[in-house]
Parts: structure tokens; C-alpha cells; sequence
């Protein structure tokens, strides 16, 4: 019921909130998402090169000297799916489904809506929603993107891990220019019964098809399909899907 209602009210905030605020604003501030005990923190872009940034702004006290420090981090990349806001809608209990401005957290697995353009972002846990047609849904208390429906319905799973430069160097900026780096990553798997099975590989992979994975072996060599990519998953699966449902 309570959150029910908190969508109610956020319906009522969403039409002002599009036409306050562009499709994927780099200026939003993010209060609720921190670094290191940064004090706010935004979106931006690098005019040199045209990364995509994270600023962590900090404003620390300096008790014995009685002097503020402030400064700014900036982190190569961001933690949050297709690097930034964009519409997107979440369904009801109802079934109707509402838009709003929003981010997902790939490294907290968070969703991050806009309730007053005047506050600061919102955290919402709704069994499903969809962002730039991208649709993910709760299993197991995470969010999967759904790419493919079928017996073996298809998962991606995204995650998000922040390099720092104090630690190991990754070869990713070898300019100093930058604390960091979000570096993201992708994991397929499978519903199975219910549950989240992580994507078998090798040959254990063919077995999913049952009596049709001969078939699946030369498809997969006649059309040279990447089985890690999702578009070669996609392709493969949805060929599956027509031998055992021919038209």
C-alpha cells in the first residue's frame, strides 16, 4: 500500500519534472550517491576528449587550523547504466505505467527516479521497469535485463566496479587525468524453474536445446555466431525457438 501511494504521488510531480529537465542531464546532482566521503556529486563531460565523467565534489573542515578544503574528484566513466539519465517508465499494481526521469546503478543494482527537481533523487525498489527500451525486471532480489522470452528465457546482468589510480594500474589512463574509473562488465544467464542460473558454456551450453542441439552446433558454425556476444545469444536462441515452434 505505501508504495502504491508513494507512486501515486510521484505521478503527480512527473509531467512538471519533464518539462523542467532535458533527457539525460549531465547538471543533475547526485546527493544520495557518494565516493569516499565526497559531499555531492555530478555527471559531466570531458570538453577534451569527450569522456563521460563523474565529479565528487568534497568539503572537508580542518578543525585545528580552523580552515574548509574544497575540492573535486574526477572519475573516468560512471556507475550508472548508459552513463546517465534518461525516461523511463515503472509499472503499478495496477498495471499502468508511469514515466519518469531516471538512472540505474550498475554497481549498487539501485534504481534512482527524480520526485521533485528541487530535491534531491529518490531510490525505488519496483519489480520491473524500463529505461531507453532496455526492460529489467527483479529476480532473486536483483535486476536483470530481459533479452530474450522464450522455454529458456535469456538474462544480462550488469555490474559496475570503480579502479582507483592508488590501486594497481590498469592501462586505462595513463595520463593521470583522472582518480579512477567505473569499469562495467555483463554476465548472461538463464531462468530456470524460477530461478537465476548462471549461462552454461562449452559444451554444456548445447544442452539446453535437448534433442536439437546438433542442429543448434550447425547453426552456430554455418552463420559464425559469437556466443558472447548478445546479439549471437539472441540469434541463437531465437533459432531454437523456431525449430520447436515451426510456422
Amino acid at each position: 500500500m505505501k508504495f502504491s501511494l508513494t507512486l501515486t504521488l510521484l505521478l503527480l510531480f512527473s509531467n512538471q519534472i519533464f518539462g523542467q529537465i532535458t533527457n539525460n542531464n549531465y547538471d543533475y546532482f547526485f546527493r544520495k550517491i557518494q565516493i569516499a566521503g565526497s559531499s555531492d556529486s555530478k555527471i559531466g563531460v570531458n570538453k577534451n576528449n569527450g569522456d563521460t565523467t563523474f565529479q565528487a565534489y568534497y568539503n572537508s573542515r580542518d578543525v585545528v587550523n580552523n580552515t574548509e578544503q574544497e575540492f573535486t574528484k574526477t572519475y573516468k566513466g560512471t556507475p550508472f547504466f548508459l552513463n546517465g539519465w534518461y525516461k523511463g517508465k515503472i509499472s503499478t499494481e495496477s498495471g499502468k505505467d508511469i514515466e519518469f526521469l531516471m538512472a540505474f546503478n550498475t554497481q549498487k543494482n539501485e534504481l534512482y527516479i527524480v520526485e521533485d527537481i528541487k530535491n534531491d533523487a529518490i531510490t525505488i525498489k519496483p519489480a520491473a521497469f524500463t529505461i531507453m527500451g532496455h526492460h529489467f525486471s527483479k529476480f532473486e532480489n536483483a535486476y536483470y535485463e530481459i533479452i530474450h522470452i522464450s522455454k529458456n528465457t535469456l538474462l544480462k546482468e550488469y555490474a559496475c566496479v570503480l579502479h582507483s589510480s592508488n590501486t594497481e594500474k590498469t592501462g586505462y589512463d595513463s595520463s593521470g587525468e583522472y582518480e579512477g574509473e567505473f569499469v562495467k562488465s555483463s554476465k548472461f544467464f538463464i531462468l530456470k524453474d524460477e530461478s537465476v542460473v548462471k549461462l552454461p558454456r562449452g559444451k554444456n551450453f548445447f544442452n539446453l536445446f535437448g534433442d536439437k542441439k546438433l542442429l543448434i552446433e550447425q547453426f552456430i558454425k554455418n552463420n559464425k555466431i559469437n556466443l558472447k556476444t548478445e546479439n549471437g545469444l539472441v540469434s541463437t536462441f531465437k533459432y531454437y525457438d523456431s525449430l520447436e515452434n515451426p510456422q
